[in-house]
């Protein structure tokens, strides 16, 4: 990846960059042939960042390829419009999933797929043995839910949704994940503000990436190791705090979501200073 990035490709960021699938256009390729499926994310698990969804279709479509859009965390978020800019171009793909279990006040485990030709999708998965034949299945009165997943039987797990979505309308779930952007932004700003820390990456939605900074003549392995014993130290407490790695770095991420209020919002960022500054002592 670093060598095609630096000699190749510049400016890709990843495996399913734009700039990489329009270079790699020969059918015979090692890279077209796994680009016959291309899946961009809305909401990546490290960081929340958003492909271009767009720009992934308009590869795609040059060469024929199955674009699916991976939103299971932020795809919630879309319930309210000033959101709904980062699935431009969705009209122009093949599927998307995203899971009301992560962010829409669902229960594990709940997650939604739309397929534009459903019949694709069937014609794959399809199973039909003598003992599962029927008559609304053979005259298409139903749709037959088992040719649309690897298993036969399945959960009903639409039913924990339908309620969530009875229970507290779209106004409601709208207020929810605003409020929830609302506590991961005031979170960033107290982040920005205090010169021991930085924010990594810019925030998208309700995830906040920071990290204490090189400091003092601190090297970046240094840093890690200081961020790796605040999270340590954090976890020890009972108020846990979930790592992932970019750039290279040890990062931080905090997370808002579920029940939280500002009260704990406030809690966690006291509980992260006092705790930096028993490991920088």
């Amino acid at each position: 990846m670093k060598e095609l990035k630096a000699s190749v490709v510049p400016g890709m960021t990843h495996w399913a960059s734009p700039n990489f699938l329009a270079f790699f256009s020969s059918t015979n390729s090692a890279a077209a042939i796994a680009g016959d499926h291309i899946c961009a994310t809305v909401g990546t698990t490290s960081s929340n960042a958003v492909d271009p969804v767009g720009a992934v279709a308009d590869v795609a479509a040059m060469f024929n390829a199955w674009v699916h859009i991976d939103a299971a965390y932020a795809g919630s978020a879309c319930i309210c419009p000033e959101f709904r800019h980062h699935l431009d171009g969705v009209e122009r793909v093949d599927s998307i999933s995203m899971s009301p279990h992560k962010w829409l006040m669902s229960c594990l485990d709940c997650t939604c797929l739309w397929v534009r030709d459903t019949h694709r999708l069937t014609d794959s998965l399809e199973t039909n043995p003598e003992y599962l034949k029927n008559d609304a299945s053979e005259y298409g009165t139903v749709t037959d839910l088992k040719d649309m997943h690897v298993s036969v039987g399945r959960h009903f797990r639409g039913l924990k949704l339908w309620m969530v979505m009875r229970t507290y309308g779209s106004a409601k779930l709208q207020d929810h994940i605003r409020s929830d952007v609302a506590m991961a932004k005031m979170f960033e700003d107290a982040v920005r503000a205090d010169d021991r820390f930085e924010v990594v990456v810019p925030r998208n939605f309700a995830l906040v990436c920071f990290r204490i900074k090189p400091q003092g003549g601190m090297t970046e392995e240094d840093a890690d190791e200081a961020n790796r014993e605040l999270m340590e130290r954090l976890n020890r407490t009972g108020k846990a705090l979930a790592h992932t790695a970019i750039g290279g770095n040890f990062v931080l991420r905090f997370a808002v979501g579920s029940s939280l209020q500002e009260r704990h919002v406030r809690s966690a960022w006291e509980l992260i200073k006092k705790t930096t500054t028993e490991i920088m002592a």
